[in-house]
């Protein structure tokens, strides 16, 4: 049960972006990605728990980042790049860290990720780009691998090819392909160059908008077929997707719905499997931050409710996030952000 709620959970995070375009060199930059407007410079965020005391609460004891929520501090350069993200435990040590740095042309060039849980590791990213500025090798290194993505491109530049090399030695070998107007319409992955483990075939409708995927997983004790299939309303904004889909019976769908602005404003799950079953329901304020979650299975083990309440500064971002519980409160976010003038 708790691995189906999962899946829900994250097919609910990818579902809204359907419609959009999933090439990273389609982004504006790091602070459109995390979704914060205007010039931000740095964000420090600080994670406390929360002590209900009759109608209110007080603050309590900072606590460890929980899923998205974290002691952490992001700096951004003035075209809008992560240059550095820190995370930190309550007591202020540093667990995870990352450093990037950027080219004249704001490329990225390295990248330089710290890890001090346990005895700690530290993985460095040198990024390689061809005469069209196109990435066409990343080599990750630790204190005891070295590894080489190689990315192959046809004569419009686009990624055709990736292989993962460790020690001579192909480990994994994407490959795509792409229709008459560049939409991704097929996604291969190998063992090593020719061992089949995953594809991914794609139906795309006249407006370009992704309709029907259909996926084939193989293993050596079974191949997995099943399928996705995506419903749009004239304004191209996703409202149906049906996902995981072995029979007209077996599926998790995802019903969406839009504020006048196209801004997502509720999002309705249904997981139906054999004797259980998990709705869960998603609702958004016109900033797009969630303000309320209900989750609820047939087997009554789960019948809670998230509430979200925010203050935002004059930007319209975010500066605090308190989260309740069935009506209790849990925890408050506080985020302290800098701008460039």
């Amino acid at each position: 049960m708790k691995k189906a709620t999962v899946i829900l959970i994250t097919i609910c995070l990818s579902a809204h972006s359907c419609s959009k375009s999933t090439n990273p060199t389609d982004r504006e930059n790091h602070i459109s990605e995390y979704g914060f407007k205007g010039k931000v410079k740095s964000v420090m965020s600080e994670l406390f728990n929360l002590i209900p005391e009759k109608d209110t609460f007080r603050i309590g004891e900072k606590i460890n980042g929980i899923s998205i929520d974290r002691n952490e501090i992001l700096e951004f350069n003035k075209t809008g790049n992560l240059t550095s993200s820190k995370e930190f435990l309550a007591n202020g040590k540093v667990s995870f860290e990352i450093i990037n740095t950027y080219d004249n042309n704001n490329k990225l060039i390295s990248r330089k990720v710290i890890d001090n849980y346990g005895t700690g590791t530290i993985t460095n990213h040198q990024y390689s780009y061809n005469s069209s500025d196109s990435l066409e090798q990343v080599i990750v290194s630790g204190e005891n691998f070295k590894r080489i993505h190689k990315i192959e491109r046809d004569k419009k530049v686009r990624p055709i090819k990736n292989l993962i090399i460790q020690n001579d030695t192909v480990l994994t070998t994407y490959v795509v392909e792409y229709d008459q107007i560049n939409n991704l319409i097929t996604e291969k992955q190998f063992k090593n160059q020719n061992i089949p483990v995953k594809s991914i075939d794609r139906t795309f409708n006249t407006k370009n908008l992704k309709v029907r995927e259909q996926i084939v997983e193989y293993s050596s004790k079974d191949t997995l077929r099943y399928q996705n299939k995506f419903l749009y309303d004239k304004n191209q904004n996703l409202i149906l997707g049906k996902y995981n889909i072995e029979n007209d019976s077996s599926y998790i769908s995802v019903k969406n719905t839009y504020y006048k602005n196209g801004t997502l404003k509720e999002t309705i799950s249904h997981l139906e499997e054999s004797n259980y079953s998990l709705i869960q329901i998603q609702k958004f304020n016109k900033n797009g931050d969630l303000i309320m979650q209900t989750v609820n299975t047939s087997d009554e083990e789960t019948k809670d409710i998230w509430e979200y309440k925010f203050k935002y500064d004059s930007n319209n971002n975010w500066t605090e996030k308190v989260e309740y519980k069935n009506n209790q409160p849990l925890r408050i976010l506080k985020r302290e952000i800098e701008y460039y003038r």
